[in-house]
């Protein structure tokens, strides 16, 4: 003889539970901390090699009293849940006190004999939780009240019915316990008769008005429709049923046996083999005192304690917006192209550096593809001509003097987008022509540091400013890092341009007579927005009228202009060597070719695709203006500043300038002919 084991239940929690929970916490439950009725589901059927304990699931509508089914091989079990309003109440309930007023509740219908006329008392459970909805965690922990089988209670015989010389019984078994499952769905507790190798089934109550001669007569059974599919235990459904016989009746125990009926699904028949019959002895002393309440379910890593589920991904609005921006994202590469790299845009960070009418159309495009950090950077203030051309703004962003750009900015794009990261800086960049006071050196010298920083901890940096000037600096800074992509946008009355810079890698030297062609030209001999030039780049800024001091363009340029600066770097970070792809039509990325400067005019409807080679006296990328930078760094820009020719006198154009046969050369040459320039002392 040997005590009797069982099976502890197992709970599965669909996470539609967790939606419906948040919904009835804000809307009806509130704060209010009481017990309320729920209902789970036992499944009765089960597949081969299936998890043996016995699992209770928590359905989408547990929270519903609706029990009505028509699903014959499923059952429904009462409980209750208990709404906890902090973590520390959560923590601080008397877990033990708690499972013992549970199984109060049961042992008061075994007491008063309930259980004889709804056995199905005897199985219960109930849960704690602690859902935080700010973070959208939730804290559980359940339990099935069960009680201690009394020590004197032993097992006579275990054996499954197809060791057992019922083995022949199954079929007329299998086919009896479905039809009595239809017509009592609610019911897992039955008495059961053999007799003549004829199962038949009838309600439990029955067994208290059996006389003891018809037990002995024919073989009865206490059948319990166990959702255990474990071969060699019942599962904890059978624990308190045992306990009530043996508590009142333990005298019916020398007559009857207990069935746990196991409906395994094979080859779509329903296979009973595996039911277990179990024949238990005790003493006949009738025992009126409550036994111990176990019944705790075990956490992931098996030990008791609550569980935890994150649900902010499915619930939180932010990851919810989240996962709809990615939808058309992941459409268009499960669809369209299957190599999109989605994860090169949403790691990236993104420096915008200018906030108005180009870097609100560039914030925008950037969040269409996925950008979830980006940064603002801007001198000015909004303005009442702006929240018109400028996406980002509105009117009320104008008053009271007008608000930051930058911040303004960032704010908004937060509000379109909460999971995006959007930073603001405000300051004035250092700009050749415009010299440095010695009382707003600390100043420039901040600006130029906080520059740098944000230049070193970005991945790709926009030139969206008004002037030529202060595009000069962070062209300098970004050259200096071949990792870093660029892209500059520049917007006319009529006409835009948008490019690359080309990358400047540590001893590159660019080649002055090179001749461009859509096959030869790597990412590092494209030029910069400087290297057509071959004058410094000055103060603009002084002394202009209205029409100078604003960007006067057709308001659907800039739309134009930004959406191909952006989608120009989306397809370098697709590309293999990022902003060094090399200008060729055989070398494009997956989302296509890469060009170098795209100029496009709204006079004309039309857009071509020049591509200038890198020029070795250039004031921005030169090879002596990068030794410069990287040796004198802000007083280099001290001394642009005092005079941008300082810059021709460091790169050679002065010298080159001062040729006058060869400028004569410049000025004659055809607009279809190609050709480079240098000094002869580059020669």
């Amino acid at each position: 003889m040997s005590t009797l084991k069982f099976y502890p239940y197992q709970s599965a929690v669909d996470p539609g539970f967790w939606h419906t929970l948040a919904k009835k916490k804000l809307e009806e439950f509130k704060l209010s901390e009481e017990c309320r009725p729920m209902t789970g589901t036992v499944s009765l059927t089960h597949p081969p090699q299936s998890v043996p304990g016995p699992r209770l699931s928590l359905p989408w509508d547990a929270l519903s009293t609706n029990t009505d089914s028509t699903v014959w091989n499923h059952a429904f079990v009462n409980g209750e849940m208990f709404l906890l309003n902090t973590i520390e109440s959560f923590k601080q309930l008397d877990k033990s006190e708690w499972l013992k007023k549970q199984g109060e509740k049961v042992w008061d219908t075994i007491q008063t004999g309930k259980f004889w006329q709804n056995p199905e008392t005897l199985r219960s459970f109930s849960v704690i939780i602690y859902a935080d909805l700010k973070k959208f965690h939730f804290y559980y922990w359940l339990n099935f009240p069960s009680f201690s089988i009394r020590n004197d209670v032993k097992v006579v015989s275990s054996v499954k019915i197809s060791d057992s010389p019922m083995a022949g019984t199954c079929d007329s078994l299998s086919t009896a316990a479905v039809d009595y499952r239809k017509a009592n769905q609610n019911s897992l507790f039955t008495l059961v008769k053999l007799e003549n190798e004829k199962w038949t089934f009838q309600p439990f109550s029955d067994l208290k008005e059996l006389p003891k001669d018809e037990l002995c007569k024919a073989e009865y059974f206490v059948g319990l429709f166990d959702p255990c599919s474990a071969t060699e235990y019942p599962s904890w459904t059978l624990r308190n049923m045992i306990v009530a016989l043996t508590s009142t009746h333990p005298d019916l125990l020398a007559n009857i046996k207990f069935l746990s009926i196991r409906m395994v699904i094979k080859e779509g028949t329903y296979d009973v083999s595996e039911s277990l019959i179990t024949k238990l002895e005790c003493d006949d002393t009738i025992d009126s005192t409550m036994p111990n309440v176990v019944g705790w379910e075990k956490n992931e890593k098996g030990q008791l304690g609550p569980r935890f589920v994150n649900m902010r991904s499915s619930m939180d609005p932010v990851k919810i917006a989240e996962s709809s921006v990615d939808l058309n994202l992941k459409l268009m590469k499960w669809r369209l192209v299957p190599d999109l790299n989605l994860d090169a845009v949403a790691n990236a960070k993104f420096l915008l550096l200018g906030a108005g009418t180009l870097g609100c159309g560039v914030a925008r495009c950037l969040l269409g593809w996925g950008a979830r950090n980006i940064i603002f950077l801007d001198n000015a203030k909004v303005s009442y001509s702006n929240p018109v051309r400028q996406s980002l703004y509105e009117f009320k962003d104008c008053l009271d003097g007008g608000k930051k750009k930058s911040v303004a900015a960032a704010e908004k794009l937060k509000e379109i987008f909460p999971g995006v990261v959007s930073n603001s800086y405000e300051m004035t960049i250092p700009m050749p022509g415009h010299p440095i006071a010695q009382s707003l050196e600390p100043e420039a010298k901040s600006a130029y540091d906080t520059l740098k920083t944000l230049i070193d901890e970005s991945d790709v940096i926009f030139l969206l400013m008004d002037s030529r000037e202060s595009r000069w600096l962070p062209t300098v800074m970004t050259a200096a890092h071949p990792e870093k992509i660029l892209i500059n946008a520049a917007l006319g009355f009529d006409t835009y341009l948008v490019m690359r810079h080309g990358v400047r890698h540590e001893g590159h030297v660019t080649n002055p007579s090179h001749q461009l062609t859509a096959e030869s030209l790597s990412g590092k001999d494209l030029g910069c927005y400087y290297c057509n030039d071959v004058v410094a780049p000055g103060d603009s800024l002084s002394d202009r009228t209205l029409d100078m001091q604003c960007t006067v363009t057709r308001p659907g340029v800039s739309a134009i202009a930004s959406a191909l600066a952006v989608e120009l770097a989306v397809s370098c970070l697709q590309h293999p060597e990022r902003g060094a792809a090399p200008y060729s039509t055989s070398a494009e990325s997956v989302l296509g070719f890469i060009p170098h400067s795209i100029r496009g005019s709204v006079h004309t409807y039309s857009q071509y695709l020049p591509a200038t080679p890198a020029f070795p006296q250039c004031t921005a990328c030169s090879k002596p203006v990068l030794d410069a930078y990287k040796q004198d760094g802000f007083e280099l820009v001290k001394k642009v500043g005092e005079n941008s020719k300082y810059l021709e006198d460091l790169t050679g154009l002065t010298n080159l300038l001062s040729d006058s046969n060869l400028m004569d050369g410049v000025i004659d040459i055809g607009d279809e002919d190609e050709f480079s320039i240098t000094s002869a002392s580059d020669s």
